[in-house]
């Protein structure tokens, strides 16, 4: 491999994040764009049915999800979509360092130095930087206010596994969606039925710090709402007052992993050459126009 430490790549227009805002935006502009954390959307990350997508060439599509108070119905995966736009953005050379960003540093009034997993430094000299996210991306000044989060909570089912429902909601913002997935644990094969779940909460940051609202108190609910809604855990051979029936464990479920996502983003001020854009991706979505070029091209040809 060639040593970059030393190359200065020139760029009109920079664009840094790893939202869909960010990708969808260097997708339509055609502008490079810098990967600054490995942070994806995940797979219960859903468009509105019918969401007009026809600017990245997909279809609209519906999914229908079975829960406590029905069918749910659900548009296009948004991991989907993304992974779908960096492929392309990849191929037309418009994602140069892809997931090899370590942190990224602003310098001087229009540098932008890359540090990589692999220690090596890549400078990018730009007319303008637009920023969708800030993680690791050093210089900045301090926001000017931050909001509230999305907490994620991924939980491994120990008995109970085996039951209909792909979804529950509730009326809270803790534990507001429960989402039951395949489980990837066991080797389960495509028409193996066992499940484990994931909770998402949104919180602010003093809830965040608050042990009622930690991932025990998480566990405690979910308990309570799969026994509300008749989930069951293991068999236990027969009932002993009624031979004809089966006895059941409870359910067990076990938490793994937390993570915390930046509900809104923080709010900077722009300053010279740095852009901050706060749009959503339906917003960058309909201010954009496509553009022709060799990235559509690509993309076309991928999408035929």
């Amino acid at each position: 491999m060639s040593d970059l430490s030393h190359h200065l790549y020139e760029v009109d227009e920079l664009v840094v994040g790893n939202s869909l805002e960010a990708v969808s935006y260097a997708f339509l502009n055609h502008k490079t764009l810098v990967l600054n954390d490995l942070h994806k959307l995940n797979f219960f990350d859903f468009f509105e049915p019918q969401t007009d997508l026809q600017k990245y060439r997909i279809e609209p599509e519906e999914y229908k999800l079975r829960t406590h108070k029905g069918t749910k119905l659900v548009g296009p995966s948004k991991l989907e979509v993304w992974e779908h736009l960096i492929f392309s953005l990849s191929l037309a050379g418009l994602l140069p360092v892809h997931d090899l960003v370590s942190y990224t540093r602003i310098e001087d009034e229009n540098i932008l130095k890359i540090s990589t997993k692999n220690s090596r430094m890549i400078k990018f000299k730009f007319n303008k930087l637009r920023v969708f996210d800030d993680e690791n991306v050093r210089g900045l000044s301090s926001p000017l206010q931050y909001d509230k989060y999305k907490v994620v909570d991924w939980i491994n089912v120990r008995s109970g596994m085996k039951h209909e429902y792909d979804y529950f909601e509730t009326e809270d913002d803790f534990v507001k969606e429960i989402y039951f997935y395949p489980s990837k644990r066991l080797g389960a094969g495509e028409n193996d039925k066992r499940k484990d779940l994931v909770s998402i909460s949104y919180l602010n940051k003093e809830q965040l710090e608050d042990f009622n609202y930690s991932d025990t108190y998480v566990k405690f609910k979910i308990l309570s709402l799969m026994k509300q809604y008749g989930i069951k855990g293991a068999r236990n051979g027969k009932r002993h007052d009624d031979p004809n029936k089966y006895a059941y464990y409870s359910v067990k479920i076990e938490p793994v992993r937390r993570e915390v996502i930046k509900l809104t983003k923080p709010t900077y001020e722009d300053e010279g050459l740095l852009v901050f854009d706060n749009r959503d991706e339906r917003k960058v979505y309909f201010q954009s126009s496509r553009q022709n070029g060799y990235l559509n091209k690509v993309h076309n040809s991928l999408s035929a």
